[in-house]
């Protein structure tokens, strides 16, 4: 399992039911969460994670490819 860092994203099974939350912090082996549809949490276990979200990051650019110059090698072979 990916670990757990401030500010992930995460699936949550609760009392109430499975919900999304920001993490805010962890303290002596708990999670401070912020749910994200407003409604109150306490601290939760770590065993009650059911999934992670990490940022991907921005994305990267593609690879630039140089344009082909002919070289004094080349020569047109007309099959003769």
């Amino acid at each position: 399992m990916a670990e757990i860092e401030v500010g992930d994203v995460v699936l949550v099974r609760g009392v109430t039911g499975r919900f999304h939350a920001v993490v805010t912090g962890v303290r002596l082996g708990r999670l401070a969460v912020r749910r994200c549809d407003g409604r109150p949490s306490g601290p939760l276990s770590p065993r009650d994670v059911v999934e992670i979200y990490k940022p991907a990051g921005p994305p990267t650019a593609p690879p630039q490819a140089r344009p082909l110059r002919p070289t004094a090698q080349l020569r047109l072979d007309l099959g003769g």
